[in-house]
């Protein structure tokens, strides 16, 4: 079970990189090349950590069984997907994701194909994934975890910063449709003459 705030950091951090992998694995199978799919310059995509910290705190004493649990969790991915959308567009005066080319979505930001599997991967990691979690978080000694937790978030907060400062200074394309791969290439280069 998970009960304090470093366990609660290590849920979102590694739900954040086990959500890119996913991205980079599933974009890539579909559009045939590998691109940054998170807005930030890690290996890691936010939404996701946030959306099992919040099953995890919501549902994890959940009295109910499965179904409610499942149902409760498309119900949460949706709402956190359609404000997360909304709120980045608003920054960012672009858009990260679209499904205005598939049925069943609400202004292209959530979609019902989307939704069923958020449902079932947040229902395994709740129950299957999260005690792996803890139970392999636990063997670490006290000391180590704390040093562990506290330099995710330093790299969190650097990432962070120079990721929203270098996506402040391009010229982002606008519009409602789902530019990822273009911000992400814009990125790496504007980086690379950063540092070269």
């Amino acid at each position: 079970m998970v009960t304090s705030l470093a366990e609660y950091v290590l849920i979102f951090f590694a739900y954040s990189t086990l959500g890119w992998c996913m991205e980079m694995v599933y974009m890539g199978a579909r559009e045939k090349r590998i691109s940054n799919r998170g807005f930030l310059l890690g290996p890691c995509c936010p939404i996701y950590g946030i959306g099992l910290v919040g099953i995890t705190a919501l549902f994890q004493n959940s009295p109910y069984g499965y179904w409610m649990v499942f149902f409760s969790i498309i119900l949460l991915c949706s709402v956190l997907e359609y404000f997360v959308s909304a709120l980045m567009e608003r920054l960012f005066h672009t858009r990260w994701w679209d499904y205005h080319d598939m049925k069943f979505n609400i202004h292209g930001r959530i979609c019902l194909e989307t939704m069923l599997p958020f449902g079932l991967l947040g229902t395994f990691a709740l129950y299957r994934i999260n005690p792996f979690l803890m139970a392999m978080y636990h063997r670490i000694s006290g000391t180590l975890s704390n040093m562990l937790v506290a330099g995710m978030l330093l790299l969190l907060l650097i990432d962070l910063i120079v990721s929203i400062s270098v996506l402040h200074t391009l010229n982002l394309p606008e519009g409602e449709q789902d530019h990822t791969a273009e911000i992400s290439r814009r990125v790496w280069e504007d980086l690379k003459k950063r540092l070269g």
